[in-house]
Protein backbone atom coordinates (compact mmCIF):
# COMPACT_ATOMS: atom_id res chain seq x y z
CA UNK A 1 0.00 0.00 0.00
CA UNK A 2 3.03 2.43 0.94
CA UNK A 3 4.02 1.64 -2.46
CA UNK A 4 1.14 1.90 -4.53
CA UNK A 5 0.67 5.73 -2.85
CA UNK A 6 4.27 6.86 -3.33
CA UNK A 7 4.20 5.91 -6.95
CA UNK A 8 0.76 7.67 -7.13
CA UNK A 9 2.43 10.75 -5.29
CA UNK A 10 5.59 11.13 -7.95
CA UNK A 11 3.30 10.75 -10.58
CA UNK A 12 1.33 13.92 -9.21
CA UNK A 13 4.40 15.44 -8.76
CA UNK A 14 5.32 14.76 -12.22
CA UNK A 15 2.30 15.75 -13.96
CA UNK A 16 2.61 18.99 -11.89
CA UNK A 17 6.04 20.35 -12.76
CA UNK A 18 5.21 19.24 -16.64
CA UNK A 19 2.14 21.57 -16.97
CA UNK A 20 3.59 24.13 -14.58
CA UNK A 21 4.10 27.48 -16.47
CA UNK A 22 7.52 28.02 -18.11
CA UNK A 23 9.86 30.26 -17.08
CA UNK A 24 8.87 34.04 -18.64
CA UNK A 25 11.79 34.94 -21.46
CA UNK A 26 13.72 38.12 -20.20
CA UNK A 27 11.36 41.69 -21.84
CA UNK A 28 13.94 43.18 -24.27
CA UNK A 29 10.95 44.87 -26.25
CA UNK A 30 7.57 46.30 -25.14
CA UNK A 31 4.27 47.30 -27.60
CA UNK A 32 2.08 49.90 -25.74
CA UNK A 33 -1.74 50.52 -26.49
CA UNK A 34 -2.56 54.11 -26.18
CA UNK A 35 -5.96 54.31 -25.04
CA UNK A 36 -6.69 53.98 -21.61
CA UNK A 37 -3.13 52.62 -21.30
CA UNK A 38 -0.70 56.10 -21.71
CA UNK A 39 -3.31 58.17 -21.70
CA UNK A 40 -6.77 58.93 -20.16
CA UNK A 41 -8.53 59.15 -23.16
CA UNK A 42 -12.05 58.58 -21.91
CA UNK A 43 -11.50 61.35 -19.17
CA UNK A 44 -10.20 63.57 -21.92
CA UNK A 45 -12.89 62.76 -24.18
CA UNK A 46 -15.78 63.01 -21.80
CA UNK A 47 -14.54 66.79 -20.80
CA UNK A 48 -14.13 67.70 -24.89
CA UNK A 49 -17.08 66.68 -25.37
CA UNK A 50 -18.92 68.84 -22.68
CA UNK A 51 -16.93 71.32 -24.01
CA UNK A 52 -18.30 70.96 -27.75
CA UNK A 53 -21.88 70.44 -26.42
CA UNK A 54 -22.14 73.25 -23.74
CA UNK A 55 -21.25 75.62 -26.76
CA UNK A 56 -23.49 74.48 -29.37
CA UNK A 57 -26.07 75.00 -26.80
CA UNK A 58 -24.92 78.78 -26.28
CA UNK A 59 -25.13 79.21 -29.93
CA UNK A 60 -28.47 77.63 -30.53
CA UNK A 61 -28.60 73.98 -30.20
CA UNK A 62 -32.26 73.49 -29.58
CA UNK A 63 -32.25 71.45 -25.98
CA UNK A 64 -33.99 72.72 -22.80
CA UNK A 65 -30.91 72.29 -21.03
CA UNK A 66 -27.15 70.97 -20.49
CA UNK A 67 -28.80 67.54 -19.03
CA UNK A 68 -30.88 66.82 -22.18
CA UNK A 69 -27.99 67.55 -24.65
CA UNK A 70 -25.92 64.93 -22.66
CA UNK A 71 -29.12 62.62 -22.87
CA UNK A 72 -28.77 63.25 -26.49
CA UNK A 73 -24.89 62.67 -26.92
CA UNK A 74 -25.67 59.59 -25.21
CA UNK A 75 -28.21 58.07 -27.90
CA UNK A 76 -26.27 59.08 -30.52
CA UNK A 77 -23.28 57.17 -28.74
CA UNK A 78 -25.80 53.95 -28.48
CA UNK A 79 -26.22 54.43 -32.41
CA UNK A 80 -22.85 55.32 -34.25
CA UNK A 81 -20.50 54.23 -31.09
CA UNK A 82 -18.26 56.34 -29.17
CA UNK A 83 -15.40 57.06 -31.78
CA UNK A 84 -18.60 58.51 -34.13
CA UNK A 85 -16.26 60.70 -36.47
CA UNK A 86 -19.88 63.03 -36.71
CA UNK A 87 -20.61 63.20 -33.54
CA UNK A 88 -21.49 66.86 -33.41
CA UNK A 89 -23.45 66.54 -36.38
CA UNK A 90 -25.36 63.68 -34.86
CA UNK A 91 -25.80 65.61 -31.83
CA UNK A 92 -27.62 68.75 -33.95
CA UNK A 93 -29.72 66.02 -35.91
CA UNK A 94 -30.88 64.09 -32.79
CA UNK A 95 -31.66 67.21 -31.26
CA UNK A 96 -34.46 67.83 -33.94
CA UNK A 97 -32.24 70.06 -36.44
CA UNK A 98 -33.46 69.58 -39.87
CA UNK A 99 -31.95 72.27 -42.13
CA UNK A 100 -28.62 71.37 -43.55
CA UNK A 101 -26.14 74.10 -43.17
CA UNK A 102 -27.84 74.70 -39.74
CA UNK A 103 -26.62 71.05 -38.81
CA UNK A 104 -23.04 72.37 -40.36
CA UNK A 105 -22.41 75.28 -38.62
CA UNK A 106 -23.23 73.77 -35.30
CA UNK A 107 -21.66 70.81 -36.07
CA UNK A 108 -18.22 73.04 -36.67
CA UNK A 109 -18.92 74.63 -33.48
CA UNK A 110 -18.85 71.46 -31.22
CA UNK A 111 -15.23 69.97 -32.83
CA UNK A 112 -14.06 73.45 -33.12
CA UNK A 113 -14.41 73.71 -28.86
CA UNK A 114 -13.56 70.39 -28.76
CA UNK A 115 -10.28 70.63 -30.34
CA UNK A 116 -9.53 73.52 -28.43
CA UNK A 117 -9.64 71.56 -25.13
CA UNK A 118 -8.41 68.69 -26.44
CA UNK A 119 -4.80 68.93 -25.90
CA UNK A 120 -5.53 71.07 -22.32
CA UNK A 121 -7.72 67.68 -20.94
CA UNK A 122 -5.28 65.28 -22.66
CA UNK A 123 -3.08 63.88 -20.09
CA UNK A 124 -0.58 60.54 -19.86
CA UNK A 125 -1.66 58.46 -16.46
CA UNK A 126 0.21 59.12 -13.53
CA UNK A 127 4.03 57.63 -13.56
CA UNK A 128 3.61 57.01 -17.18
CA UNK A 129 6.92 59.53 -18.08
CA UNK A 130 9.08 58.35 -15.01
CA UNK A 131 8.29 54.96 -16.01
CA UNK A 132 8.72 55.23 -19.42
CA UNK A 133 12.00 57.06 -18.64
CA UNK A 134 13.42 54.61 -16.73
CA UNK A 135 12.74 51.91 -19.04
CA UNK A 136 14.47 53.68 -21.74
CA UNK A 137 17.83 54.02 -19.22
CA UNK A 138 17.60 50.37 -19.20
CA UNK A 139 17.61 49.76 -22.93
CA UNK A 140 14.11 48.47 -23.36
CA UNK A 141 13.05 49.02 -26.84
CA UNK A 142 9.52 51.02 -26.84
CA UNK A 143 6.64 50.69 -29.69
CA UNK A 144 2.89 51.51 -30.09
CA UNK A 145 0.06 49.02 -31.35
CA UNK A 146 -2.65 50.83 -31.71
CA UNK A 147 -6.37 50.18 -33.60
CA UNK A 148 -6.13 53.96 -34.01
CA UNK A 149 -5.29 55.57 -37.18
CA UNK A 150 -1.77 55.96 -36.89
CA UNK A 151 -2.46 59.83 -37.59
CA UNK A 152 -4.63 60.30 -34.25
CA UNK A 153 -2.13 57.99 -32.37
CA UNK A 154 0.85 60.74 -33.34
CA UNK A 155 -1.89 63.44 -32.08
CA UNK A 156 -2.45 61.79 -28.73
CA UNK A 157 1.29 61.50 -28.71
CA UNK A 158 2.27 64.59 -29.55
CA UNK A 159 0.14 66.51 -27.23
CA UNK A 160 0.78 64.08 -23.91
CA UNK A 161 4.61 64.68 -24.78
CA UNK A 162 4.96 61.02 -25.32
CA UNK A 163 5.93 61.03 -28.73
CA UNK A 164 9.88 60.95 -28.09
CA UNK A 165 9.62 57.78 -26.51
CA UNK A 166 8.38 55.99 -29.63
CA UNK A 167 9.82 57.95 -32.16
CA UNK A 168 8.50 56.16 -35.70
CA UNK A 169 7.52 52.61 -33.59
CA UNK A 170 4.23 53.03 -34.34
CA UNK A 171 1.72 50.99 -35.69
CA UNK A 172 -1.95 51.97 -36.17
CA UNK A 173 -5.46 50.41 -37.43
CA UNK A 174 -7.11 50.73 -40.96
CA UNK A 175 -10.49 49.78 -42.35
CA UNK A 176 -8.63 46.42 -43.01
CA UNK A 177 -10.44 44.55 -39.63
CA UNK A 178 -7.71 41.25 -40.39
CA UNK A 179 -4.63 43.94 -39.20
CA UNK A 180 -6.83 44.90 -35.93
CA UNK A 181 -6.69 43.48 -32.55
CA UNK A 182 -6.64 40.71 -31.66
CA UNK A 183 -6.03 39.45 -35.07
CA UNK A 184 -2.16 37.66 -34.96
CA UNK A 185 -1.54 39.69 -37.96
CA UNK A 186 -1.78 42.99 -35.93
CA UNK A 187 0.70 41.49 -33.98
CA UNK A 188 2.89 39.93 -36.31
CA UNK A 189 2.98 43.91 -38.31
CA UNK A 190 4.15 45.89 -35.10
CA UNK A 191 6.90 42.47 -34.48
CA UNK A 192 7.91 43.14 -38.01
CA UNK A 193 8.43 47.00 -37.31
CA UNK A 194 10.57 46.14 -34.00
CA UNK A 195 12.57 43.69 -35.89
CA UNK A 196 11.50 40.65 -34.22
CA UNK A 197 11.25 37.21 -35.71
CA UNK A 198 8.64 36.21 -32.74
CA UNK A 199 6.97 37.15 -29.52
CA UNK A 200 10.09 35.79 -27.58
CA UNK A 201 11.48 38.71 -24.88
CA UNK A 202 8.47 41.34 -26.63
CA UNK A 203 5.51 42.13 -24.16
CA UNK A 204 2.33 43.77 -25.06
CA UNK A 205 0.40 46.18 -22.70
CA UNK A 206 -3.17 47.15 -22.59
CA UNK A 207 -6.11 47.61 -20.91
CA UNK A 208 -8.31 45.30 -22.84
CA UNK A 209 -8.48 42.13 -22.09
CA UNK A 210 -9.27 40.17 -25.10
CA UNK A 211 -7.66 42.57 -27.38
CA UNK A 212 -4.70 43.63 -26.32
CA UNK A 213 -3.69 40.31 -23.86
CA UNK A 214 -5.78 37.52 -25.39
CA UNK A 215 -4.62 38.84 -28.86
CA UNK A 216 -0.62 38.90 -27.75
CA UNK A 217 -0.95 35.79 -26.29
CA UNK A 218 -2.07 34.08 -28.97
CA UNK A 219 0.43 35.60 -31.16
CA UNK A 220 3.02 34.17 -28.83
CA UNK A 221 3.46 37.50 -27.01
CA UNK A 222 3.93 38.11 -23.49
CA UNK A 223 1.20 40.43 -21.91
CA UNK A 224 0.38 42.78 -19.08
CA UNK A 225 -2.76 43.83 -18.72
CA UNK A 226 -3.20 47.35 -17.56
CA UNK A 227 -6.28 47.02 -14.76
CA UNK A 228 -5.98 50.58 -13.76
CA UNK A 229 -7.44 51.70 -17.53
CA UNK A 230 -10.23 48.92 -17.43
CA UNK A 231 -13.62 50.63 -18.19
CA UNK A 232 -15.97 47.93 -17.02
CA UNK A 233 -19.15 46.99 -18.10
CA UNK A 234 -22.48 47.59 -16.44
CA UNK A 235 -22.96 45.40 -13.13
CA UNK A 236 -19.18 44.09 -14.13
CA UNK A 237 -16.62 43.20 -10.98
CA UNK A 238 -13.23 43.99 -12.12
CA UNK A 239 -11.85 42.63 -8.72
CA UNK A 240 -13.49 39.12 -9.91
CA UNK A 241 -12.16 39.21 -13.50
CA UNK A 242 -9.76 36.51 -15.08
CA UNK A 243 -7.29 37.26 -18.17
CA UNK A 244 -4.96 35.48 -19.85
CA UNK A 245 -2.60 37.94 -18.43
CA UNK A 246 1.20 37.26 -17.20
CA UNK A 247 1.38 40.50 -15.04
CA UNK A 248 -1.48 42.58 -14.14
CA UNK A 249 -0.78 46.70 -13.57
CA UNK A 250 -2.49 48.34 -10.85
CA UNK A 251 -0.99 51.36 -11.91
CA UNK A 252 1.60 52.14 -14.98
CA UNK A 253 5.02 51.98 -12.60
CA UNK A 254 4.16 48.28 -11.79
CA UNK A 255 5.27 47.42 -14.96
CA UNK A 256 9.68 48.16 -13.97
CA UNK A 257 8.65 45.12 -11.38
CA UNK A 258 8.87 42.92 -14.14
CA UNK A 259 11.32 44.45 -16.51
CA UNK A 260 14.82 43.65 -15.82
CA UNK A 261 17.65 46.17 -15.14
Amino acid sequence: MFFTTTILINQCLMWRDMNAQKPLEPIDVILFDVDETLVDFMSMKKNCVNAGLEKMIMRGLPVADVAEGHRVVDEVYRNFGMEDKMLFWHVAQYAGVTVEVTKERLAQIGKTAYRKHQRDFLAPYDGVIDTLQELTKRGITMGVLSDAPRDKIFDRLCDADLDQYFEDNVVGGNDNRKLLKPSENAFKRALRMMGCKNGKGVLMVGNDPVRDVGGAKDAGLQAAWAKYGFEPRRNEDVSKMKTRADYVLDKFSDLLQYVKK
